[in-house]
């Protein structure tokens, strides 16, 4: 693949300069140039693949072309956002680059929270290097302020020896299933010894929040929040979202093709542990079938017979702290592991997608081994995506809406918990819309 020009730190040096655009002016921080940082520090919240092999080898690359090194410093995904809040808001420079979820971009911009990565990389550039989808949700207020580090898409992943211990024929990877056959599928892989449930039928790859929940509303049209991202009355609570959530809500209750009680590692551990034939949700649940030896397949992901095909998009970024002493050299690493060589080894070790442009171009060619996947994430999100809401309230968006889906899927009213969750988020926006 193409590598992106970058300069060279001779010409740092003498021109005291990183990129055209000149280094951020968005923190009153003192700012070392990129030829005089020893070492940056990350924040993440993946431990795995940062704080393994995959992570040491960018982290290896990234010092032998521009001679900084790189600490990891990884959190796991509940601890990792308290931490930043924490961090951020005694404006901590003790790290220089961290993960961010992509609707956090706003509520993070609003704050002060990032140094825009546009002073780094020039708008044409940015455009001609990452996909529509990529920069989307990395803008806000009109700047590009994160670099887009993955892409989600949606597959769903099952497991050929349970379809075939039951006689089902194995999902077209180009045809797309609708939800109720899908559900009618479950049903049939579901093995009771005891009178306990031994494999299930299907399951999220994130069981329990918003990103893989949603698209299942958005089937049926269904919005969570209004444009402007402070209303949820009448968007989360609608008469499609309700419908969405009770057919949801079956899977865990009537139908019994889905396990109660388990939250997203224990859910993702049946699929790996091979106890259940559909997981749907982030590429990656491909690559852990994969690493775990699974026999699997993929397919889209279902639809409503009467509605339209929808898939999460929006992944993990990755920003210049406002408050680093070394947004210069930051930024560099931005670019590494976002367009240049860190790049293509993070995404490889997770089967993603990725939102640079030439890098989608090159593994969904025919001649690419495993193009099938890239290319059905590709096309889906070319033409089904959606993000989950732009607003400066995200998280506290995500916390009522995350509580709802497993008062839902633990037998509660649909229709109460919906009403009774977009009044509370109207109330917690109120302080932004103002």
């Amino acid at each position: 693949m193409k590598k992106f020009i970058t300069i060279s730190l001779i010409v740092l040096m003498t021109a005291g300069m990183l990129f055209a655009n000149g280094s951020s002016e968005s923190a009153t921080v003192e700012t070392k140039p990129a030829s005089e940082t020893k070492e940056l520090v990350y924040l993440n919240s993946h431990t795995d693949p940062w704080d393994t092999e995959v992570g040491q080898e960018i982290f290896d690359k990234f010092y032998e072309k521009y001679g900084i090194k790189v600490k990891s410093v990884s959190y796991p995904f509940d601890q990792y956002m308290e931490l930043v809040e924490v961090k951020m808001k005694s404006k901590d420079s003790d790290f220089d680059v961290f993960n961010v979820d992509a609707p956090l971009v706003a509520s993070y911009s609003v704050r002060g929270y990032i140094a825009p990565f546009e002073d780094y990389m020039s708008k044409d550039e940015l455009e001609a290097t990452f996909t529509s989808t990529g920069l989307n949700a990395a803008t806000y207020n009109g700047k590009v302020m994160t670099g887009p580090k993955k892409e989600s898409g949606m597959i769903m992943v099952y497991n050929k020896d349970i379809l075939a211990r039951h006689g089902i024929e194995f999902p077209s990877e180009t045809e797309r299933m609708t939800w109720e056959e899908c559900v009618e599928i479950a049903k049939q892989c579901v093995e009771v010894e005891n009178g306990s449930t031994v494999t299930w039928g299907l399951i999220p790859d994130q069981v329990n929040r918003a990103w893989n929940v949603m698209p299942i509303a958005n089937s049926l049209g269904a919005r969570w929040l209004s444009d402007d991202g402070f209303t949820a009355t009448g968007y989360l609570n609608s008469p499609e979202s309700v419908e969405a959530m009770k057919f949801y809500q079956s899977w865990f209750n009537e139908l019994g093709i889905s396990p109660k009680g388990v939250a997203t590692n224990e859910g993702r551990e049946l699929f790996d542990t091979g106890r259940c034939a559909f997981i749907f949700g982030d590429p990656v649940c491909y690559a852990r079938a994969q690493q775990k030896g699974l026999n699997v397949g993929i397919c889209p992901v279902p639809a409503f017979e009467d509605g339209v095909p929808a898939v999460g998009s929006d992944s993990w970024h990755v920003a210049v702290n406002a408050y680093s002493k070394n947004k210069e050299a930051a930024a560099l690493f931005v670019r590494f592991i976002t367009c240049e060589e860190g790049s293509d080894i993070f995404l490889d070790s997770q089967s993603n997608l990725g939102c640079n442009k030439e890098r989608i171009e090159t593994i969904t060619a025919d001649d690419y081994e495993g193009h099938e996947v890239y290319a059905l994430l590709s096309a889906d999100l070319d033409a089904y995506s959606v993000g989950r809401p732009k607003t400066p309230g995200y998280n506290e968006w995500s916390d009522v809406v995350d509580s709802a889906i497993e008062d839902i899927r633990n037998g509660s009213d649909v229709q109460k918990t919906l009403d009774a969750a977009a009044s509370k988020i109207d109330g917690l926006l109120v302080k932004y819309s103002r």
